[in-house]
């Protein structure tokens, strides 16, 4: 399976160099729709060679159950940010607001953003995933300032700067993980911060220095995954980049950020137990919902709302994690893909919307249903979704994460969820019916034609996020629960 591993690596890199070569938009489009398709195409025969044989080690890649969770969701939101780009840039020519050279730019960065998200759940040394990590930093920081206007630039600086103060505390966290594991390996033979020699000896690492390590580790890859208070820079960036761009941000990004705290949380429970890192987690997670409750109950503009709604998740996320039990972190794994695909295609009718209305503040973006019937109808549902209503997908992976709090004898952390998680919805509905009905404003005229590929990727998103809801693949459903027990026994 190696060829396929290369073969995933390659594909963005040379998608994005033969793009910079063309020009033609139909040529720079084809060249994209095809190359995203080939990759979301060699992504799934990964993740489903992993649901048959559990484990692919082929010298510095290593892909098992928990790595295939994450390409999946990689491969999902790769394809359909691609199929939505189609449109969204080329009615951004159209008007004027970016021209052939940037939108060359825009599919090269866009690639390469593609192609670091992909590395970081397939190495298989801590090192090496610090690295990738900090390449979708990089790359995806080019992409929020794709427009270079002054917001833009300003929210690039944010990020940039916010996210390599969290990323160098991850980095002093590994080279802790480093010293410990040179300490536990007296004969020598572990390779330097490999993940499955660091877990073979986790029982003989220095408990004060790996619980160091996760501090740090945690606060970094943490401050990437938007968890409260390192979260600043989320709601910035989002609003700022590109739609597509903005649903791969929530939707991947955050998710292989998480993948990072994940790793290192099985190396700590196997060292110390799962108490110290639980604790942390459940903090964290908490102190995150708590966080976006206000935020998202004064929120004005678009965008940030979603933004503030994805902080919101992560934490629930977070604390599923924390819980620890394997009810609560099947719901964790399941929320990562149901919260990637729902807000992603949040953030795609965003982008819909705030093209037609030329504007993200909410006080202006009134009577949707009628003014974009289709798109209005869509959006609504989508928000019901993200909410936590059944029959949607999330609302299944929420329930899981707040019953298994109930039944861990976590009964007043449940009451907290639901409280806040009642505080939001509220929010959400309320934003809603604000933007969905109402007069449409003056300005607002003609009809808004959302391009096939784009209405494929949201149609296909919203299909995956009602059936979700009523049925899981047994294919699906094997790979969670192999993946939680991962996370619970070290290995498979």
């Amino acid at each position: 399976m190696g060829h396929l591993i290369v073969l995933a690596l390659v594909l963005p890199l040379i998608t994005g160099a033969v793009t910079m070569t063309q020009s033609g938009q139909k040529a720079i489009r084809f060249i994209n729709l095809i190359g995203s398709l080939l990759l979301s195409f060699t992504l799934l025969m990964i993740v489903q060679y992993v649901v048959e044989t559990g484990i692919i080690h082929v010298g510095q890649f290593y892909i098992d159950s928990l790595s295939a969770v994450v390409l999946l969701v990689v491969a999902t939101l790769t394809c359909t940010a691609t199929l939505f780009s189609l449109s969204y840039m080329e009615r951004e020519i159209r008007e004027g607001k970016v021209s052939f050279k940037m939108l060359k730019r825009y599919y090269a960065l866009f690639n390469l953003f593609a192609f670091t998200m992909v590395c970081v759940p397939i190495v298989e040394n801590m090192g090496l995933l610090w690295v990738a990590v900090e390449a979708t930093t990089l790359s995806s920081a080019l992409l929020v300032a794709f427009y270079f206007n002054r917001a833009a630039l300003e929210a690039a600086w944010k990020y940039v700067m916010v996210c390599t103060v969290g990323i160098c505390l991850a980095l002093l966290g590994t080279i802790l993980l480093y010293y410990a594991q040179v300490n536990a390996d007296l004969s020598g033979a572990g390779r330097a911060l490999s993940w499955l020699e660091i877990q073979a000896v986790s029982d003989k690492l220095d408990p004060g220095m790996i619980k160091l390590a996760f501090v740090f580790i945690l606060i970094g890859y943490g401050t990437k995954a938007g968890l409260a208070p390192m979260h600043t820079w989320l709601p910035d960036a989002h609003s700022q980049a590109p739609s597509p761009v903005s649903g791969l941000l929530s939707g991947a990004l955050l998710s292989c950020a998480l993948y990072g705290i994940i790793r290192m949380t099985i190396i700590v429970k196997g060292a110390v137990g799962p108490a110290f890192p639980e604790q942390f987690l459940i903090g964290f997670g908490l102190l995150s919902l708590s966080i976006a409750v206000p935020f998202i109950l004064v929120q004005l503009d678009l965008k940030r709302l979603l933004a503030y709604s994805s902080i919101e998740h992560m934490g629930l996320i977070t604390l599923g994690l924390g819980l620890g039990t394997p009810l609560a972190l099947y719901g964790a794994l399941l929320h990562i893909i149901n919260h990637a695909v729902t807000k992603s295609t949040l953030f795609y009718l965003a982008g819909a919307i705030i093209q037609h209305y030329g504007t993200k503040n909410i006080l202006r973006i009134k009577g949707l249903v009628s003014a974009m019937p289709v798109i209005g109808a869509m959006f609504v549902a989508a928000v019901l979704a993200i909410a936590g209503l059944p029959p949607f997908s999330i609302f299944y992976s929420k329930l899981t994460i707040i019953w298994a709090a109930f039944q861990s004898g976590n009964s007043w952390l449940g009451a907290i969820i639901l409280l806040l998680m009642a505080a939001i919805f509220a929010g959400m509905i309320y934003y809603t019916l604000k933007v969905g009905f109402g007069p449409i404003p003056s300005k607002v005229t003609g009809n808004y034609r959302l391009g096939k590929p784009a209405m494929v990727a949201v149609s296909g998103s919203m299909v995956i996020m009602i059936v979700g809801g009523i049925y899981l693949p047994a294919w699906l459903d094997t790979l969670i629960k192999q993946a939680v027990a991962i996370i619970i026994g070290g290995g498979l």
